[in-house]
């Protein structure tokens, strides 16, 4: 694979992942435009303009014939949105590759925004709002976990924005947010598949030359959660079990420590053969499955464990997820742990890494929110390689503490049970 980066006259960076044996080429641009930009009194207005720009454009006023143009050709689309970031996505085959760049820069730059399709949006983002809703496992993200973590900042809402927030939409809302947003120095473009660099390069700046960076005032501040409780249960009967996130405050993305988490998060819950999932699975038969994230923000981040729990074992579950954070803290771990934590890191990104959606992952936040200390795999790699189980030590020891430590549940669990716990 050949990774390289070029920046355009009007400020839209390219970065090409060439020689990669696939038939296939993936687009995909990352916005520095999630919702942690929201406005204040807008809430849910990042997601709700991530659906305006992936429905239409100029070129294609219409979603039928917009998503036409990649299917023909058997390809697909996708978009996302989380708290630093947005993401669009056209998969498609290789000899396709200058419709699907044609095609994300005309979403991107020129959107087709009207009142009427933001009013159908409303409908749409609605029903999305009730699923997530009805599921626990996503639903603790904004019910709970966000609520929680993010208390006393706009994060602490739900990412899509609740009902009442998406009536309260307008088209000049959304003008203004992709106004402001969706510049070329905002935005990340990255190509891949088995295709020749420059020829990537000619036909992005082919379609993109007419678009001009404008300096535009930007929502930027810093999270600084305002800390009151460290546990919160958001009450609902209604499912049959209790979703549960047990996380710790810790770094930004730009943190070296950042490393030293990742190792510990798999040697809290990374495998099945983890001690905990031992306790929970294995012995307890507590748990079916469960996930684990070390997620860093531009100035914050956190590491959580998440599993689906029986309500009559929610208090059973949390108490030996605490057990295994204070044996962490106290560095009853032997060298060992670490070393296959190490060495299970290092084989997922060695065997999970093939495709051009893979790569465009990997380096994809790095180019956002990092792009004077882009790492290769090798240099990843090296890097876990280099922790040693002292650096693991001192970092649990520092962060896997009770009061660094939050409980989020959403179902029927007891929120004093579960804080006497802590």
């Amino acid at each position: 694979m050949t990774y390289t980066r070029k920046k355009l006259k009007n400020g839209l960076t390219i970065i090409t992942l060439t020689s990669l044996s696939s038939k296939a080429a993936t687009i995909t641009a990352y916005i520095r435009a999630g919702f942690r930009f929201d406005p204040k009194n807008r809430p849910g207005l990042s997601h709700f303009t991530e659906h305006i720009i992936f429905n239409a454009q100029k070129n294609f006023p219409k979603f039928k014939t917009l998503s036409q143009a990649v299917e023909r050709h058997g390809g697909w689309s996708s978009a996302f949105t989380w708290i630093e970031n947005q993401e669009y996505t056209i998969h498609l085959p290789k000899n396709n590759v200058e419709d699907g760049i044609k095609l994300i820069l005309g979403n991107l730059f020129e959107p087709y925004i009207t009142k009427s399709e933001v009013e159908k949006e409303k409908g749409v983002i609605k029903e999305e709002i009730l699923t997530n809703k009805s599921d626990p496992s996503k639903a603790i993200w904004d019910y709970a976990w966000l609520p929680l973590f993010f208390q006393g900042t706009n994060l602490s809402r739900p990412y899509s924005g609740n009902i009442t927030d998406i009536s309260m939409i307008s088209e000049i809302d959304v003008k203004s947010f992709v106004s402001s947003y969706f510049q070329t120095e905002n935005i990340v473009l990255f190509v891949a598949g088995n295709l020749e660099q420059d020829y990537i390069r000619k036909i992005v700046e082919k379609y993109s030359k007419k678009y001009k960076a404008e300096h535009k005032e930007k929502n930027i501040y810093t999270i600084v959660p305002k800390v009151r409780k460290h546990v919160f249960v958001y009450k609902d009967e209604s499912y049959y079990q209790t979703s549960l996130v047990i996380g710790i405050k810790t770094i930004a993305f730009k943190s070296s420590l950042k490393y030293v988490f990742d190792i510990l998060r798999d040697m809290l819950s990374g495998y099945f053969g983890a001690p905990l999932i031992q306790e929970l699975r294995d012995k307890g038969g507590l748990i079916y499955t469960w996930n684990s994230y070390h997620d860093n923000l531009s100035d914050i981040g956190y590491l959580m464990f998440n599993v689906a729990v029986a309500h009559e074992n929610i208090n059973r579950v949390t108490s030996i997820v605490l057990k295994e954070f204070k044996r962490l803290a106290q560095g009853k771990f032997i060298k060992d742990e670490v070393e296959m934590a190490k060495s299970h890191l290092i084989g997922s990104i060695l065997s999970n890494t093939e495709t051009g959606k893979d790569y465009i992952e990997f380096y994809g936040l790095q180019e956002l929110l990092n792009p004077k200390n882009v790492l290769s795999i090798e240099n990843k790699i090296n890097l876990y390689k280099n922790v040693s189980a002292e650096e693991v030590r001192e970092v649990a020891s520092k962060y896997f503490t009770p009061e660094n430590t939050f409980i989020a549940a959403i179902g029927t669990a007891n929120e004093n049970q579960l804080e006497s716990l802590l």
